[in-house]
């Protein structure tokens, strides 16, 4: 079987540098030379340093900026980790390739929500299967919690986040969809460029708060439900599922158990969970539509302030 061309464009963090030295699957570079259905190309980016970094590391010609080229143009995948205000012109030149059938774009995927309407309209006409890279929606251990979340009747929820609404309470907020992002109400406790704020669910209510410390990640959420709680912790890469039970000196009350069920997600491989999935043909999961849903909630919170 030919394998798959496929071209890296923005040489960065997730692009590149997380994993220079390690073993662990973190980047895309890696993640894309490690799958035996593709092949990579090019790498993309304007900066010299990085070029040269990938162009040693992976012994792979680079570019600076997207150009003519007969081997560009018959990229059949494109994966996309530039700035989000780049993403819409990225899209509009490679869509002209005509061999181009996959797009791995970085989250959330534009620099507003409009803007990510009008790249998931141009990749529809084109008929171009748009994905979005929030890593964790992507593991296999995804649908499991997706389905212990929907069966909770009535919730509460706390959740903190870092970094951002884009970077990291989008990641928070793409597994809440399970409790439906379409038909919500969302009160700002408290404005800034970062928010504390609630959604009103049909079934219950999740607060957010914001960790103001930029060198500090904190990204977590616990949902309490009927009959079962779930916990994250590890930077939402280990949830602990605890169930309800009697209480043994309290006539008709409930606690939960001291130890839950852990699932583990697999962070140490995350870009190659990606990439197996997206080009798994038994995936149901709809990448493309809970990312929407979690775009549109952002900007929502971000037009209240």
């Amino acid at each position: 079987m030919l394998k798959k061309k496929t071209v890296l464009i923005g040489l960065g963090n997730i692009g590149l540098n997380y994993d220079l030295n390690e073993k662990l699957i973190l980047t895309h570079s890696k993640s894309i030379s490690k799958n035996k259905n593709l092949k990579l190309i090019y790498g993309v980016d304007k900066s010299p340093k990085q070029r040269k970094i990938f162009e040693k590391k992976y012994s792979i010609p680079t570019l600076s900026k997207l150009e003519k080229d007969k081997l560009l143009e018959d990229a059949y995948f494109f994966v996309i980790s530039t700035p989000n205000h780049t993403h819409l012109r990225l899209i509009r030149k490679i869509l002209s390739f005509q061999k181009l059938k996959y797009i791995l774009l970085e989250k959330p995927g534009g620099t507003d929500f409009k803007n990510f309407q009008k790249i998931t309209t141009l990749c529809k006409k084109k008929k171009v299967k748009l994905f979005i890279n929030y890593n964790r929606l992507y593991d296999n251990n995804y649908s499991k919690i997706s389905r212990l979340l929907k069966k909770m009747k009535k919730f509460t929820g706390v959740a903190t986040y870092s970094r951002g609404l884009e970077n990291n309470c989008s990641h928070i907020l793409s597994f809440l969809n399970s409790f439906n992002l379409k038909k919500i109400k969302i009160m700002i406790l408290k404005r800034g460029k970062n928010p504390d704020f609630i959604i009103k669910f049909k079934k219950g209510n999740v607060y957010f708060f914001n960790n103001p410390r930029d060198n500090i990640s904190n990204n977590e959420f616990e949902i309490i439900g009927d009959n079962f709680k779930i916990r994250t912790k590890d930077e939402i890469n280990t949830f602990e599922i605890f169930k309800i039970k009697k209480e043994r000196f309290i006539k008709n009350n409930y606690i939960f158990s001291n130890k839950g069920k852990i699932i583990k997600f697999d962070k140490n491989n995350s870009q190659k969970n990606v990439l197996d999935n997206i080009f798994n043909k038994n995936n149901r999961k709809n990448i493309i539509e809970i990312s929407y849903d979690t775009f549109k909630v952002i900007s929502k919170i971000k037009s209240m302030l």
